[in-house]
């Protein structure tokens, strides 16, 4: 035999080997509450690399331990990459057993190739030990709290109650730090100060939740705004330049101090498995800039710049591990005290930047920032984005770049955009290239009621297509409104290079700028919105912000079936985030609440008034009002605190003392006691 033969004997045998392991290793299965990731490395087969759509090869079936039929997980993710089979299965029962199987249709017929198991998360670990922050070492009135090597075990986790509030001065850099701890529940905590950071929860923390926070005040104050190297100690001339950072008192450019900051040093990327729930992150002690206006403070007041990339306090500053789960928050600035972003991302720019992995943000209300309202920018594997809204931010999402994917953007409401200079530009913005560009983006079932492009190509990185990225529509609502400046006015979706993984269909367009009122997709790649609905969705009430859907509206019924996402499986699909017949409130929550408005457009001295309709809520339950704090023009006429009864309605009135000409911007939330809320925005005119 000779040498080359025997080379490519070994060869063979070493792959048959290899394929032989592969087949008998079980799946990576990652679960959170309501979703589970899964990974599948054995499944090479070279004709899966042209492939967009794996779905007629693979398929991956689920079913609760205790069922008998079984479900159809939304179609997996084929990355030619790495050679790996991927995806979510979404919609899940939390503190669940589940089964799977992964199919693969071999001869006309579907052949199981793997099978596992896994359990959901629950809302209600075990507790072991109870404890309450005023009786622990750790605690001094008037300083910050350290929590350091406080570890809990899965089946006894341990849990501090927040019976008195931290407040640290400027001296502390972080109110609240949280540092080398397990299985830990900080529950109804009020935290206020950190010279930088609010709450900082460091990169070696596993399994830290922070459930029902109330966090403000944090971050530094600007003495100056101009770029560290033009600091204080060179002339005014020099200021001219286009900088326009703000500046401590130290020389220091402010940048992305933080309501709640996951921590990372060197390689590793931040903590793993933590949770943030119904917790209030708001007015911060600073403000990001506008990407250009007139400087504020020090020397340089009163002189303009013309752009300079917005930089300031974030609301939840992030980079993580995996298992990162961020819902039902409200996460605002104030529009004097404006974040840089309301969730941003670190390290956005590499695969394991940001969320990284395995990760759900939803039901989340976000408002108020100068630039994005949330930065998905990094790996993106596995990370889901749904039933959230944003507004009051220059950009409602940033994708850019999608490093490894895919992510999944479902049944989100995007509205009333707008910077501190009532500037807007993207609903949601991609980009990447060929260098970057490698995952593929899931927009499903979301709505937009904005004058910009829906979904764009934007850009990252330096390559002649660095707007080109990979993304696949369905059924969502494209609402360009009435826009008086013809250079602010977009379309639904603009894709400025195409792709083969690409492809847009069932989607609604409408352009209230147009003559005919017909939206439109600027695209490049072919054979795409086939199946396009054009008019108008017939909204109940989008000018105070109620997204339902009328009876006679065109949006019922059009849309496609996407496996383990539609609601009305077995029936038509409605286009949009809220479907006909569903609940008003947004951001959609677990709570049998509703408002007859989310958006109140007012003028300079007005009264007004929202109703709120309650269903079946648990006994004793009530409610408060909270307002931003640079909201002087705005006054409730009614308590401030009541009781809530189910199955009833209660009406709550305001005036507005506003100065002429102006314009303001602001939101209130009628805040219940489980933690949940219901924002109202107003724009006074």
């Amino acid at each position: 035999m000779s040498y080359l033969h025997r080379i490519s004997l070994v060869v063979l045998m070493s792959i048959c080997c290899w394929i032989s392991i592969s087949a008998q290793k079980k799946m990576q299965l990652v679960p959170t509450f309501e979703n589970c990731s899964y990974y599948c490395d054995s499944v090479f087969d070279v004709a899966f690399d042209k492939a967009w759509n794996t779905s007629a090869t693979f398929r991956l079936l689920y079913k609760a331990k205790d069922e008998l039929q079984w479900k159809e997980a939304f179609a997996p993710y084929y990355d030619t990459q790495r050679f790996q089979l991927r995806g979510s299965i979404m919609n899940l029962e939390e503190n669940t057993e589940y089964e799977i199987r992964l199919e693969k249709m071999r001869k006309n017929k579907w052949t199981t190739i793997k099978k596992d198991k896994f359990v959901t998360w629950s809302s209600c670990p075990p507790v072991k030990e109870m404890l309450k922050l005023s009786e622990m070492k750790e605690f001094k009135a008037g300083t910050g709290v350290v929590l350091k090597g406080i570890k809990g075990r899965a089946n006894g986790w341990i849990k501090i109650i927040g019976d008195v509030a931290v407040e640290a001065p400027s001296t502390c850099r972080q109110a609240l730090e949280i540092d080398d701890c397990k299985y830990l529940i900080l529950e109804n905590f009020v935290v206020k100060g950190g010279r930088i950071d609010a709450v900082a929860i460091r990169e070696n923390c596993e399994d830290v939740r922070i459930i029902g926070a109330d966090i403000s005040a944090w971050g530094r104050i600007a003495v100056d705004q101009v770029h560290l190297e033009d600091s204080i100690n060179y002339p005014a001339s020099k200021y001219k330049r286009d900088n326009a950072c703000f500046i401590d008192d130290e020389g220091v450019v402010i940048r992305n101090d933080a309501g709640i900051y996951l921590g990372t040093v060197g390689k590793v990327p931040g903590p793993k498995n933590i949770v943030i729930e119904r917790c209030y992150i708001h007015d911060p002690k600073g403000h990001s800039n506008a990407w250009h206006g007139v400087r504020e403070v020090g020397r340089a007041k009163g002189i303009p710049y013309r752009f300079w990339h917005p930089q300031g306090p974030q609301g939840i500053y992030m980079r993580s591990r995996g298992g990162l789960v961020i819902r039902y928050n409200d996460v605002v600035g104030a529009d004097h005290y404006r974040l840089h972003d309301l969730l941003g991302g670190f390290n956005n720019g590499k695969i394991d930047g940001g969320m990284n992995v395995d990760a759900d943000v939803y039901g989340n209300y976000l408002a108020f920032s100068q630039d994005d309202g949330l930065e998905m920018d990094g790996g993106q594997c596995n990370v889901r984005l749904y039933n959230n809204r944003i507004e009051q931010a220059r950009v409602g999402i940033s994708t850019a770049p999608n490093k490894r994917g895919p992510s999944y953007l479902i049944r989100n409401v995007i509205f009333n955009l707008g910077d501190s200079n009532r500037e807007y530009s993207y609903g949601i913005k991609n980009g990447g290239g060929t260098m970057h560009s490698h995952g593929l983006h899931y927009f499903i079932n979301n709505t937009f009621h904005i004058s910009g492009n829906c979904i764009s190509s934007v850009g990252y990185g330096s390559d002649v297509d660095r707007g080109m990225f990979q993304g696949y529509s369905r059924n969502n609502i494209f609402f360009n409104r009435k826009e008086n400046n013809p250079k602010a006015r977009g379309c639904g979706i603009y894709e400025s290079h195409s792709h083969t993984n690409n492809h847009f269909d069932y989607d609604l367009f409408f352009d209230a700028n147009k003559k005919d009122k017909k939206g439109e997709a600027r695209l490049k790649s072919m054979d795409c919105e086939q199946n396009a609905v054009y008019g108008d969705p017939l909204f109940v009430s989008p000018e105070t912000g109620v997204f339902t859907l009328l009876p006679e509206s065109p949006a019922i019924g059009k849309g496609q079936m996407q496996m383990n996402i539609s609601e009305n499986k077995g029936k038509d699909v409605d286009l949009g985030a809220l479907s006909y017949g569903a609940s008003s409130l947004i951001p959609q929550r677990p709570i049998d609440v509703q408002a007859d408005k989310y958006l109140l457009t007012m003028s300079c001295q007005d009264t007004g008034e929202i109703n709120i309709k309650v269903g079946n809520l648990p006994t004793g339950m009530s409610y408060t009002l909270t307002k931003n704090k640079d909201m002087d023009w705005f006054t409730f006429d009614v308590a401030q605190q009541g009781k809530v009864v189910s199955n009833s309605s209660f009406t709550i009135s305001f005036n507005t003392k506003a100065e002429e000409g102006k314009g303001y911007r602001g939101v209130f939330f009628v805040r219940f006691s489980n933690g949940f809320s219901i924002p109202v925005s107003v724009n006074i005119l």
